[in-house]
């Protein structure tokens, strides 16, 4: 079943059996309507390969667990979800019950499941507006306390109404040290090469994690010839994956670095780690706002 939101110059298609995903957001632009996602013709294309495409949701943890373990109150939990490294949580490929429903407002919520040692659930909202997608996640313990975190893997296209490549700026002041991709831990300045300073993409490739965001300013800005989209979030320690694979751009706004339970378990506190208990979620909330220049002109 699939969910259309709708208001004038946009149209959402979001998913609740493929992962619980936005599949689509369609945006007016010079009379027609123009796909920001990178996602399959048919939805149904998400069940076979459910990390590579749209813009699902990663819960009870965003990104990757190394080595499939961590530790928590003493004791070591192994999390497998049939990929490497723990990857990208466990809700994006299953199915989402539809909790809440308007034209252009859906809630979605589905239970962690038995690969996860505790009760509970992920929530998300998802309203699409004038000129903007706002969207919140959450993870919501039942019973006791546990380390969870939560964000986005949004797909976006590089060829919006025709373009041949996005350029991207990115509001970041620190970038972690990777050592097997994932971070240990350190950080430190973002130099110019590493940071999406307002150049076209091009050939570079990132899959890296960033933080030092300003509160109350946009984390990146995405352009392209005829629209400019900004992407801000709201969450105690935002972070943003950044992946570039050929043809595609993945701006990931998390909670928590990748690996934050065992990076917390080394008493590194700042890389996001945090814990859901009954009646207090750990949750998540990002806009996307476009402008659309005239034709011929700029934003």
């Amino acid at each position: 079943m699939t969910i259309e939101l709708r208001v004038p110059g946009a149209r959402a298609l979001v998913e609740p059996v493929a992962g619980g995903r936005l599949h689509q957001l369609f945006i007016e632009i010079d009379g027609l309507e123009r796909p920001l996602l990178h996602a399959p013709d048919d939805p149904a294309d998400h069940l076979a390969r459910p990390l590579a495409g749209g813009c699902y949701p990663m819960a009870p943890w965003p990104n990757r667990i190394r080595d499939d373990a961590f530790e928590w109150r003493g004791r070591t939990f192994t999390i497998d979800n049939k990929r490497e490294h723990a990857l990208h949580g466990l809700v994006a490929d299953r199915p989402w019950e539809v909790v809440a429903r308007t034209g252009r407002v859906v809630e979605l919520a589905r239970d962690l499941g038995p690969g996860w040692p505790w009760e509970g659930r992920a929530w998300q909202r998802i309203e699409l507006g004038a000129r903007f997608l706002a969207m919140k996640i959450e993870v919501r313990s039942a019973r006791e306390p546990f380390p969870a975190g939560c964000g986005w893997h949004p797909w976006f296209r590089r060829d919006v109404a025709g373009a041949e490549d996005a350029s991207v700026t990115l509001h970041a002041s620190r970038r972690y040290d990777l050592r097997d991709n994932l971070p240990t831990g350190a950080t430190r300045e973002v130099d110019r090469e590493a940071l999406l300073d307002g150049r076209p993409l091009g050939a570079r490739r990132l899959d890296d994690c960033f933080a030092g965001f300003e509160p109350g300013k946009a984390v990146a800005t995405v352009e392209w010839p005829r629209l400019r989209l900004q992407l801000a979030v709201q969450c105690r320690y935002p972070h943003v994956q950044v992946f570039t694979p050929p043809g595609a751009l993945c701006i990931e706004p998390q909670t928590c670095a990748p690996d934050a339970f065992n990076l917390a378990a080394r008493g590194l506190l700042d890389a996001g780690f945090a814990v859901a208990e009954p009646g207090r979620p750990v949750s998540l909330a990002a806009r996307w706002s476009w402008e659309i220049p005239p034709a011929g002109g700029s934003v």
